[in-house]
Formats: C-alpha cells, sequence, structure tokens
C-alpha cells in the first residue's frame, strides 16, 4: 500500500513539473524603446544628426501603445508579437520596428518595442516625366503632425498632360480618431478641367482579431473627363455624387469568414449622353460572404531595402445583390460576383500570386456589363540580392453597352510609350523585371538596378484577341532609396525605356515607387460591381 501512495506521489509531482516546464512565460514590463530619426548608435549619425533631429517631434508614446495587441501580467504570446510588429510597420510612422523579449526569471519576460522614427515632415519638390508628359511642382507633406499620427498634404503640380496645368490637392488624415478605433480621411483636389471631394469615417478591421468593421463616405466630383478617339482628347461634362456604406462581421481569427452588407449610390448628369458609364444614377445592395487566410514573414531586396511583411495565402468573395434604377437612364438588374486569390512559395525562392475576379448583371432576360479581371505575379530570388519579378493583368468586357475606355501607356506599365494614345475597352500588359540590390550604401541612401520587359495591348468588345497588335519595350533603370522612408516614397526611380515599335530610347521616366510589387497582398474587401474602373484623365 505504501509503495502504491509512494508511486502515485511521485507521478503527481512529474506531472505538475512538467506543467511548470510547458507554461508560458509571464510578460513582467512592456519597454517603448523609442529613436529619433538619427541615434547616436547608429552608423547613420553624422555631425548635423541633432540638428536635423530638432526638426521633427518624436511620436507620441500613446500611438504605440493603441497598437500593443498585450498588458503586462498576460502570458507570453508570440503570434501577438508579431502582429503588433507588423501593425506599427503599417502606420508608416518607423523606419525601423522590432519588438523581442528578454528573459528576467524563469517565468517571466520583459517586451521590448522598439520604434526608430522616420522624418515625418517631407518638403518635396516634385518632377516627373514619361510618356511625352511631364509633371512638376512642390508639396509639403506631413504624416506625423506634433506626434499625434495625423497626416496633411498639401501639394501644387503643374501637369503637362492634356494641357491641364495647375492642379491642387489637399489631403486629411487621422488614423485613429480620438484615439479610438475610427479612421477619419478628407481630400480635395482640383484643377481646371475637374474637381473632386471626398470624405469618410471608418472602422477598419486593424487586427486579426477584430469582430466588427464599418464605414461611411461620400464623394462629390464634377467637371470633364477626357475621351481618346483617333488619339485625340475629347471633353465629357459631368456632376457626380456618391454615397457608400457597408457593414462587415468577422469569426475566427486567424482564418477569418466575414458578412458583409454594402449599400451604395450614385447621381450622375452627363451632358453627352454617349458618355454614360455603367452603374450610372443607381443603388446598390450587395451581400458577400468572405474568407481570408494571412500568413507573414519578413523580407527585404524584393521591392527596395526597407523589411516588408509579405503575405502568403489566399482570399475568396461571393457577392450577389440588387441594382435599382434612380431614373435618368440607370438601370435595374440582379447582379452576382465573385473573386478568388492565392498566394504560396511553390518551392524554396519561388514565390506565386493569382487573381481571378468576375462579375456580372442579369436583367430583361440577358447579361448585362460582364467583367473578367485575371492577375498573376510572382518573384523568383536567384541570391539574397538578385530577383527575377513579374506581373500579368488582363481585364476584359462583355455586354458593356456604356462608356468604357482602358489607357495602355507609361501610367498603365507600358513604358516608353506616349501618354493616352492607346485606348480601348479591354487590356492586357505583362511586365518583367530583373532587379539588382547590391547593398551599397551612401549614408541614408540605397542604390539598386533593374532591366525590364514589357509588353502589352488594348482592343475593343467584338474584336478579338488574335486581331489586336502587341507593342513592347525593353531598357534598364536605376533605383535610389531611402533608408529612413518607408512606402512609396521610400524609393525614386529612374528608367531607360526603348520602345520596339519606333526601334529608339523614347526619353528618361522618373517617378517614385516600383512599377509593381513583387508579391501581392491579401485583404479584406468591400463588396462592389466589378469593371467599374475607367482611365478618363
Amino acid at each position: 500500500m505504501m509503495c502504491r501512495l509512494l508511486s502515485c506521489s511521485i507521478l503527481i509531482l512529474l506531472l505538475c513539473s512538467s506543467v511548470d516546464a510547458f507554461a508560458q512565460p509571464v510578460i513582467r514590463d512592456i519597454v517603448l524603446d523609442q529613436r529619433d530619426v538619427f541615434d547616436r548608435r547608429h552608423n547613420d549619425w553624422f555631425f548635423a544628426g541633432d540638428i536635423l533631429n530638432a526638426f521633427h517631434t518624436m511620436t507620441k508614446p500613446y500611438l504605440i501603445e493603441d497598437e500593443l495587441l498585450f498588458e503586462e501580467g498576460d502570458d507570453l504570446d508570440t503570434v501577438d508579437l508579431l502582429e503588433t510588429e507588423r501593425n506599427l510597420r503599417r502606420t508608416g510612422l518607423f523606419s525601423a520596428v522590432r519588438v523581442y523579449t528578454e528573459p528576467v526569471g524563469a517565468d517571466s519576460v520583459d517586451v521590448v518595442v522598439y520604434c526608430q522614427d522616420r522624418f515625418s515632415l517631407r518638403p518635396a519638390i516634385l518632377f516627373g516625366t514619361g510618356g511625352g508628359i511631364t509633371n512638376i511642382g512642390g508639396k509639403v507633406d506631413e504624416i506625423n503632425v506634433a506626434g499625434t499620427g495625423t497626416k496633411i498634404l498639401v501639394q501644387g503640380l503643374y501637369r503637362t498632360e492634356n494641357d491641364i496645368g495647375w492642379e491642387g490637392l489637399v489631403q486629411l488624415y487621422q488614423r485613429r480618431l480620438f484615439r479610438t478605433e475610427l479612421s477619419l480621411n478628407a481630400s480635395l483636389m482640383a484643377n481646371q478641367y475637374r474637381t473632386d471631394q471626398t470624405l469618410g469615417i471608418t472602422r477598419p478591421f486593424r487586427t486579426l482579431s477584430t469582430p466588427v468593421a464599418y464605414s461611411i463616405s461620400g464623394t462629390n466630383a464634377f467637371g470633364r473627363d477626357f475621351a481618346y478617339v483617333n488619339k485625340q482628347p475629347i471633353l465629357l461634362p459631368f456632376h457626380q455624387r456618391s454615397l457608400n456604406t457597408w457593414i462587415s462581421q468577422a469569426y475566427g481569427d486567424r482564418d477569418r469568414l466575414f458578412m458583409t452588407g454594402s449599400v451604395s449610390a450614385d447621381w450622375v448628369q452627363r451632358t453627352i449622353p454617349s458618355s454614360r458609364q455603367a452603374f450610372d444614377n443607381t443603388a446598390r445592395l450587395l451581400v458577400a460572404f468572405s474568407s481570408i487566410r494571412q500568413n507573414f514573414q519578413r523580407s527585404v531586396f524584393l521591392n527596395g531595402y526597407e523589411t516588408e511583411d509579405l503575405q502568403t495565402g489566399a482570399w475568396g468573395t461571393a457577392v450577389m445583390g440588387r441594382v435599382f434604377s434612380m431614373g435618368n437612364g440607370g438601370e435595374s438588374m440582379w447582379y452576382i460576383g465573385g473573386q478568388a486569390e492565392q498566394s504560396a512559395y511553390v518551392a524554396k525562392d519561388v514565390y506565386l500570386f493569382g487573381r481571378v475576379g468576375a462579375g456580372s448583371g442579369f436583367g430583361d432576360r440577358r447579361a448585362k456589363y460582364t467583367y473578367l479581371e485575371v492577375m498573376g505575379l510572382g518573384h523568383l530570388r536567384i541570391s539574397p540580392h538578385v530577383v527575377i519579378a513579374a506581373r500579368l493583368r488582363s481585364q476584359t468586357a462583355w455586354n458593356w453597352s456604356a462608356f468604357r475606355q482602358l489607357v495602355l501607356d507609361n501610367d498603365a506599365g507600358l513604358r516608353g510609350y506616349a501618354a493616352n494614345q492607346l485606348a480601348g475597352d479591354n487590356r492586357l500588359i505583362g511586365n518583367a523585371e530583373f532587379r539588382w540590390f547590391p547593398d551599397w550604401k551612401v549614408w541614408i541612401l540605397g542604390l539598386s538596378g533593374a532591366l525590364f520587359y514589357d509588353g502589352g495591348t488594348v482592343w475593343n468588345q467584338g474584336t478579338g484577341l488574335n486581331g489586336t497588335r502587341f507593342h513592347h519595350a525593353v531598357g534598364f533603370g536605376i533605383r535610389f532609396h531611402n533608408l529612413k522612408a518607408s512606402g512609396e516614397d521610400a524609393t525614386f526611380r529612374f528608367d531607360f525605356a526603348y520602345n520596339l515599335d519606333e526601334r529608339r530610347f523614347t526619353g528618361i521616366i522618373f517617378t517614385t515607387d516600383q512599377l509593381f510589387s513583387a508579391f501581392g497582398q491579401h485583404q479584406f474587401k468591400v463588396p462592389d460591381v466589378f469593371g467599374r474602373d475607367i482611365d478618363v484623365e
């Protein structure tokens, strides 16, 4: 009997010790390690670092604290640490972010949140060329007003395209309005041809466990659009007011399901009847059932020198609903659509991303405004500093009895061709780039180079793809990467394109950001009709 009691006691002790051995550590303290733009402990420090730092206001600690997904006293969950790091990086306020632990005992850790600020005040002289057009002007962009995370942009740009002339832009964005979950976005853009006014308030799916998101927004746009007939611009007067609202309920925290409802309406006046666009003067009630799966890994030297969060996973959605006429040429119909995305590393250094989306209205016993879009992109990493990236995108419409226009030029991805000279109902564009990141750094600038190929075509409904002419360009480029910035403003791109139709170099293209990303993003999308985006400028 005593032996049995002794054996049971030993077994209980072993089980208890096993539980203790595998217990998660507890978070004792959360340490915010904030660094200024230039830090004496970094190799980019120089004699004027303190002077430049004086022109920058450090991010308020509460902005970082609002993004934390853990508290002192919680059991350590590395998934929450990684998501917090991604969310902080996504704010665009920091040039470097790390969230890591430091053991302080057998059963507790301190979590260190390291954030180095980036320059938030970004005055700039704007200059861009490509396709025979030039933009020149200036902007003042403050993305972190007084360290509060508020973004204000004021921009003036002179555009030679279609003799647009001077264009002004003012934007206001607050990521967390009064430290709530709401975001505020407002903008005003105006030139001699058109004016766009927008205002929106959104509660986004900010984290992987946010249960509910919703939004309401409105736009007011008026002026004149451009149609390109026989390579000549024609003005199309219009006035459009739009209202959009949606709400979505999410289930799950890693693989997520969404039920979303949206209501939107457009009131449109167009002077020229032939310029009527699909879904003008309609209200749309749509419901979507969607799912998403996201996995993340850090990556560098795909698009630039900064650390990026590369996604793999999937997204799928089924959309259905009713379109109601509001008079003045609006058409009533039932609507159904869907979209599917998938991405993965199919081999160690081979990444692929694919997307297929399609939708169509149904009324009067026939299909209306049928649209299909297919996109694929990927990359092959040859070495840590050499990547081949490629993209292919097609946009095709049928039964589209309204004005429709897609342009094939530098903005669409065909470098070396004149702006707005190739237009049609449908478009196919492919790009491939050989990107070399030699890790050459001079102070806060990094250098990279590229060789590229672009090819594409546009065609109208009723014309087969076999009957259209393809256009091609090859060339090389140089990129300068600002190591103290992130996002599209971190890269300055110079491309030299050789037009294979004209068999000559057709000028220098200078702009910001890469032409396309080497990887895709799976993100929640609000239900909408497919194919409404067209080129009118």
